[in-house]
C-alpha cells in the first residue's frame, strides 16, 4: 500500500504530460505522482527496483530533491554573490547607508537580497555606516519585546516609558546589551532585534553591572561576560564574586576566573578589545582613588588599572568609550557640574571636559559625541541635549513632561547584526 506510511508529504510540483502533478515522498522511500484533476497515483521510484532493496517505514522526511547545476563543491555564498562586478560596485554604495534605508533596497532584486544578506556586507556595514555620523538615539519602550522609538516619535509620548529598573550599554560593533530587573538581553535597537540572555544564577536581584558586552575581532564574534556576587556584605567588606562568560550566538556559558576586585553597579563599555568595569569602593582593600577592572576578549583575562584622580564621594560616576577612548564621568549634582576624564595611550588620565549646567539630575551623564561637530550629547537626568564645549551653549532636544517618570535614552549603530536570529 503505497498511502501505508508512518511519513507521507508533497515534495514538489512538476509538469508532465500537459499537465501539472504533484510529487509525493513516503516513509518507506517511495515516490509517487498525483494528478491534482484525479485519477490513479503513479509511482516513479520504490527502492525495490534498485540495488537498495527494501526500506524500512519511518516517520521522518526520507528525500531531498538535487537539482543539475555546474556550482562547483565548496564555494561559498558570499563568492556566488559577488560573482559580478556590478555587485561588488553596488556593495561599496550600500555600506555607507542607514539601516532602514539597506532594508528597503533589499527589496529591490534577487541580487541585492543576496548580498545584503552576507556575513561580509553586514560586517562591513555596520563600520562604514558609523564612521561619520551624529548619535543613533532611541528611547526604551519595552525592551522584551524590542520596542523601541526614535526621538521624534518619542516626544509627547512620556506616558508610554517603562516604570522599571533598567540600563543599557553603549552600543558594541552594532548591538547593546542591557539589564532589566532580573532579566538581561542583547538587542539591535535599529532593527527591533532582542534577545533574552538566560542564565542559571538569577537571584531575582537587579544589579547594573552585572552584564559586559565586548567583541572579538579575530573570529567576529560578540562576547558576553556574566559577573554576579555569591556573596557580600558591606559591613567587613567581604566579597566573593562568580564569572561566566560566552559567544553571543552560544547556548552554554563556560566558567571563568573573577577580577580580583569588586565591580560596581554601574554599566561597563567596550574599547580597543576590552570591557571595563568599575571597582565598588565599598567592597575589598580600600583605595585612595577610584579603580577600573578590564577584561581582555582575546586572552579572557582581568586586570586592574588605576582610574582618574577622583572619588566616588557624592557624584554619579559612568565609564564609557568616547573618541575610541576610554572615558570616566563624575558628575557633582549639589555643584551642577560634569567632570570628563580621558585615558590617553601612555595610561594618563586627563581631564577632556568640564561642563556646567544649570540644573543637572542625580544621574547625568554624557552618553556621545557628535562625530560630524564634536558637539557631547548629554543626559542631565531631567532632559537631553547637546553641548558645545567650544562655548558652553547647551542645546535641549528633548525635556521629559512629567518630574516623576522615567525615561532611558540610548545610544545605537546603524547596524543589520541580529546574531541569534
Amino acid at each position: 500500500m503505497l498511502l501505508n506510511s508512518l511519513w507521507i508529504a508533497p515534495i514538489d510540483i512538476y509538469y508532465s504530460g500537459g499537465g501539472q502533478k504533484i510529487m509525493f515522498g513516503t516513509g518507506s522511500c517511495k515516490v509517487s505522482a498525483v494528478d491534482p484533476d484525479g485519477g490513479d497515483p503513479e509511482i516513479l521510484f520504490t527502492p525495490e527496483d534498485t540495488m537498495v532493496g527494501s526500506c524500512e517505514d519511518d516517520d521522518l522526511p526520507t528525500f531531498v530533491l538535487l537539482e543539475e547545476s555546474l556550482v562547483p563543491v565548496g564555494v561559498t555564498v558570499e563568492d556566488m554573490v559577488f560573482s559580478l562586478p556590478t555587485t561588488e560596485a553596488w556593495f561599496d554604495i550600500l555600506k555607507w547607508l542607514p539601516t532602514r534605508s539597506v532594508l528597503e533596497l533589499r527589496l529591490v532584486c534577487r541580487e541585492w537580497r543576496g548580498m545584503i544578506m552576507t556575513d561580509c556586507f553586514t560586517q562591513s556595514h555596520v563600520i562604514h555606516a558609523n564612521l561619520i555620523r551624529s548619535p543613533r538615539v532611541k528611547f526604551i519602550v519595552d525592551p522584551r519585546f524590542g520596542c523601541y522609538m526614535d526621538l521624534d516619535e518619542w516626544i509627547g509620548q512620556d506616558e508610554i516609558s517603562p516604570d522599571l529598573d533598567l540600563v543599557c550599554s553603549q552600543p558594541c560593533h552594532g548591538l547593546n546589551v542591557g539589564s532589566c530587573s532580573s532579566w538581561d538581553f542583547v538587542c539591535n535597537p535599529t532593527t527591533g532585534y532582542c534577545k533574552d540572555i538566560e542564565f542559571d544564577d538569577n537571584d531575582g536581584t537587579f544589579f547594573a553591572g552585572r552584564i559586559g558586552l565586548g567583541y572579538d575581532t579575530e573570529i567576529e564574534k560578540h562576547v558576553i561576560v556574566h559577573i554576579t556576587y555569591e556573596e557580600k556584605n558591606l559591613e567587613t567588606r567581604y566579597y566573593k564574586l562568580q564569572c561566566k562568560m560566552k559567544y553571543v550566538d552560544a547556548w552554554e556559558w563556560d566558567p571563568i576566573d573573577p577580577p580580583s576586585r569588586p565591580v560596581a553597579g554601574i554599566p561597563p563599555t567596550f574599547v580597543n578589545g576590552k570591557i571595563y568595569w568599575m571597582v565598588d569602593p565599598n567592597l575589598g582593600p580600600v583605595s585612595a582613588r577610584c579603580e577600573i577592572v578590564a577584561f581582555n576578549v582575546d586572552t579572557e583575562e582581568f586586570e586592574v588599572l588605576q582610574g582618574p584622580p577622583c572619588t566616588h564621594g557624592s557624584g554619579h560616576m559612568t565609564i564609557l568609550e568616547l573618541h575610541g577612548a576610554l572615558c570616566i564621568s563624575y558628575s557633582d549634582q549639589r555643584r551642577n557640574t560634569v567632570d570628563l576624564w580621558m585615558m590617553k595611550d601612555d595610561g594618563i588620565w586627563l581631564m577632556e571636559y568640564h561642563i556646567v549646567l544649570d540644573k543637572l539630575a542625580e544621574n547625568a551623564a554624557p552618553l556621545a559625541v557628535d562625530l560630524t561637530d564634536g558637539l557631547i550629547l548629554l543626559n542631565t537626568g531631567w532632559s537631553l541635549g547637546y553641548y558645545d564645549p567650544r562655548t558652553a551653549a547647551f542645546e535641549t532636544i528633548y525635556t521629559k513632561g512629567f518630574p516623576d517618570l522615567k525615561f532611558y535614552p540610548i545610544v545605537c549603530h546603524e547596524s543589520l547584526v541580529c546574531p541569534l536570529n
